[in-house]
């Protein structure tokens, strides 16, 4: 899940406790009475959903399992503590800070993410809402069997907390290895660039080619725009 641009880059966890300072507290309640036009100190899936989508990138789908995640009481509406907690979570993300929210916030993350409230994440419900905290693909399926120590397909709390600090320390050499590829790529791109203006052939007068430098100009700025 990406972050995007908007209020919540203006809003940071306290390095220590994870939380939000007194003042970003306020400026998120006054978000949250923006978002309540209905002045009911909640807000339903619609107004959930507009906010979910203009600040990260999860489809439909995911913005209404996160809500109904959220709506523990199964109430059809969020209040400000559920919110709050949601938007913590995603600036844990954008600051990439979610192994240290994890860490200080486990028990409600637990919870959070069991929803049948069955004192244990079976591999289900790790599937459903594990997006929130870019718990996917294979790798991070296999970290799951490997600290399922039972193999009954359940995480209880202790296991869960170790399975989220290896899924994430996973995720982020992951993440480092796609940007590495990707810088190489651009470095080979440059550099064949760069032999290839050096062999150009010059014409009779010793001038360049314009329309071959120009071509060749073009190439290395879009390899260094990618």
């Amino acid at each position: 899940m990406k972050i995007k641009q908007g209020i919540l880059h203006f809003l940071h966890l306290d390095k220590t406790y994870s939380m939000l300072s007194g003042k970003n507290v306020f400026i998120l309640q006054e978000y949250f009475k923006l978002l309540d036009v209905h002045n009911e100190e909640s807000i339903n899936d619609i107004q959930f959903y507009h906010f979910l989508h203009a600040v990260c990138d999860l489809n439909r789908g995911h913005i209404y399992n996160v809500f109904d995640m959220l709506d523990v009481d199964g109430s059809g509406r969020i209040d400000f503590d559920e919110f709050y907690l949601l938007v913590c979570i995603l600036i844990s993300l954008k600051d990439k800070e979610e192994k240290q929210f994890i860490y200080r916030h486990s028990r409600t993350v637990f919870e959070l993410l069991d929803e049948d409230r069955s004192h244990s994440i079976s591999a289900e419900e790790f599937s459903a809402f594990g997006f929130l905290f870019n718990f996917h693909g294979a790798a991070v399926n296999q970290i799951f069997k490997d600290f399922d120590i039972s193999g009954d397909e359940e995480l209880d709390y202790k296991e869960f907390k170790m399975f989220a600090m290896a899924c994430i320390d996973k995720q982020n050499e992951i993440d480092r290895c796609k940007r590495e590829k990707l810088e190489r790529r651009r470095r080979r791109k440059i550099e064949r660039a760069t032999r290839k203006l050096e062999r150009v052939e010059f014409g009779e007068e010793g001038a360049l080619s314009t329309s071959w430098l120009s071509q060749t100009l073009h190439t290395c700025d879009a390899c260094i725009i990618q």
